[in-house]
């Protein structure tokens, strides 16, 4: 899986650097090969000093690293990406100097939902460490009733947009962009698609947030999507491939998809909507449910459920005039 990196770190041969530019040359600065160990380095130079303590980016990189096996991919895919902008803040500071202040002011002045998800990471890393005794001091992000609200997003993909989305992509992301839509299959599950999900009855395949198998039936344009995507291929191979004929990485699909929607004159539709189109198009609640594989029927119908039904107006009443004396 690849991180998502806080600014000027890079990784390179199983080790992570710090890059910078000085005087038109870039310099490589060796950090360290393990991801805790090179975060405390990089916050000992952007703070400009030594880190003789634990410091929170550090605990940060500790915490993701013994939390490989233990998260959901989507959970620690998410946890990095919040990394990425919260360690800039807090990165080179000692895990006693954080206070529950500074988290408060973090998430009023982002005033976001990442701001809502860099305090959950924080409030799990410091959980954590008082676990695993490294540190007893207090939870600066734990018992903050303070929340930036979250809506959820009802975008929904019309068909002619679908269309339109479609049109604008090459051969290979027609293909993705359709295996979508039908399937309702998360982003990341569908780039790790493998020829060997193909049984007799149907696609199956593990969904990567809640660990749960599924099984999608086939028919007849599913097929015809599985068979142009596999092409004379076989094996434990990816089922979609990109453009270089190697596996999606996830900027790289990013990149493509955005190029795509920019071309279809739809910037503001992300690929997630197209997951909400197949349930909002589905026959009914219980059907969306089981194609997107909710435990909760409630999530269904709030986030998934975004189309609108025409509702027929009231028929008028024979009115009868009284006649006229």
């Amino acid at each position: 899986m690849k991180r998502t990196l806080p600014k000027r770190m890079h990784m390179k041969h199983g080790a992570y650097y710090y890059v910078s530019r000085t005087a038109g040359k870039v310099k490589w600065v060796r950090l360290a090969e393990e991801y805790g160990e090179a975060l405390r380095k990089w916050a000992e130079i952007e703070g400009g000093k030594p880190v003789t303590a634990w410091t929170v980016a550090q605990a940060v990189g500790h915490y993701l690293d013994v939390s490989k096996k233990r998260l959901k991919p989507v959970t620690l895919d998410g946890y990095e990406a919040s990394a990425k902008h919260m360690l800039p803040v807090f990165g080179h500071m000692a895990v006693t100097e954080l206070k529950k202040a500074h988290v408060y002011s973090y998430v009023v002045t982002r005033g976001n939902v990442a701001a809502n998800r860099a305090r959950a990471l924080l409030s799990a890393v410091y959980a954590h460490m008082a676990k695993a005794g490294i540190h007893d001091g207090p939870n600066p992000a734990g018992g903050l009733q303070y929340r930036n609200t979250e809506t959820a997003r009802r975008r929904y993909v019309t068909d002619t947009e679908l269309a339109a989305i479609v049109t604008a992509a090459g051969v290979r992301m027609k293909l993705l962009v359709r295996f979508a839509y039908l399937t309702g299959i998360r982003q990341g599950d569908i780039l790790s698609m493998r020829l060997t999900a193909a049984t007799e009855d149907g696609i199956a395949y593990t969904d990567s947030k809640t660990g749960k198998d599924h099984l999608i039936a086939w028919s007849p344009e599913l097929r015809g999507i599985w068979k142009a995507s596999k092409g004379m291929r076989i094996g434990n191979v990816p089922l979609f491939l990109a453009r270089d004929g190697g596996a999606y990485t996830s900027s790289g699909f990013k990149a493509s998809w955005r190029r795509v929607k920019i071309r279809a004159g739809l910037p503001d539709i992300r690929f997630h909507d197209l997951r909400r189109k197949s349930g909002s198009d589905a026959k009914d609640d219980a059907h969306a449910q089981a194609l997107l594989g909710h435990e909760d029927s409630k999530v269904t119908r709030k986030h998934y459920r975004a189309k609108l039904t025409a509702v027929q107006p009231i028929k008028p009443t024979s009115v009868r005039q009284k006649p006229k004396r």
